[in-house]
């Protein structure tokens, strides 16, 4: 069983977004980070001590005014980090810690008729790009080169509905959006879809893949299983286990390891990673 054993201090409270908690294991410490509006707190949960690190999102001196960062996680492609940045103007790529700006790829105005705009969804191949998520449906593909430079931004489109997740396995991408499809492609010489899991009616919150196999997140609570290959459906996932943190709109969580010896969480406006181990 899992017992809770603190909570980290943030320098500023959780927003209430999808997936609000990601870690990354740099150098033998394990590193998590939680969006708050506009910027990412980075926290070492190891050591609680350690003052927290802002990073702000910042497109260019003419349009910071409104950025939201819709969601932010560490990807590894070519043998090194990255903390990429998904925003309601444009994708955002640091290295790590984010101490350096390495890219940014600010998305177009929207026509009159299409009040918002943003990405969402990050995930990187293990042939060399960067994918990120858009409201319109398309993905971008960022090819990253061996200086960890971005020398093209491509983008494709299966989806008729705004992407909320992207997940990877090697050369494989699958992608949900918020009417609950599902799409699993390959890159072999470029992306090339393979075949779509229609929607259960409910938008796709999250998606992980591994060994052959794809979890599905819903907005309903649903967790489903698919085959990776063929996208048949291999399991629902049944609840058995559950911790319970009062008066807390819970809106992120990951594991430390693996292994799952222990898991972070953090909730909405609230100024803390809470941390549980085995």
């Amino acid at each position: 069983m899992y017992e809770r054993e603190k909570a980290v201090v943030l320098k500023s409270s959780a927003s209430l977004i999808p997936n609000n908690v990601f870690r990354v294991k740099v150098d033998g410490k394990v590193y998590a980070g939680v969006v708050h509006k506009e910027e990412v707190n980075v926290v070492c949960p190891g050591s609680p001590e350690t003052e927290p690190r802002l990073v702000m999102a910042r497109m260019s001196s003419s349009s910071n005014t409104g950025i939201t960062i819709m969601q932010a996680s560490w990807v590894e492609v070519r043998g090194q980090v990255l903390l990429v940045l998904a925003t309601t103007q444009g994708v955002l790529m640091y290295d790590w810690d984010g101490s350096v700006l390495l890219h940014s790829h600010l998305l177009p105005c929207p026509p009159p008729d299409i009040p918002f705009s943003f990405t969402k969804g990050i995930t990187a191949l293990s042939t060399g790009y960067i994918c990120v998520g858009v409201h319109t449906g398309e993905i971008l593909v960022m090819c990253v080169g061996e200086g960890v430079e971005v020398s093209a931004v491509e983008k494709v489109r299966w989806h008729a509905r705004p992407i909320t997740a992207l997940a990877a396995h090697g050369s494989l991408l699958v992608s949900g959006d918020d009417g609950g499809d599902i799409s699993v492609a390959q890159d072999n010489n470029g992306l090339t879809k393979l075949y779509s899991v229609d929607s259960y009616g409910c938008a796709v919150t999250c998606l992980a893949a591994w060994e052959g196999q794809v979890l599905a997140g819903y907005l309903s609570g649903h967790l489903r299983i698919f085959n990776l290959q063929n996208g048949k459906i291999v399991a629902e996932i049944e609840h058995k286990y559950s911790m319970s943190e009062e008066n807390t709109a819970l809106c992120g969580g990951v594991f430390t390891d693996h292994l799952g010896s222990g898991y972070l969480v953090t909730g909405y406006d609230r100024r803390e990673l809470i941390c549980y181990v085995l």
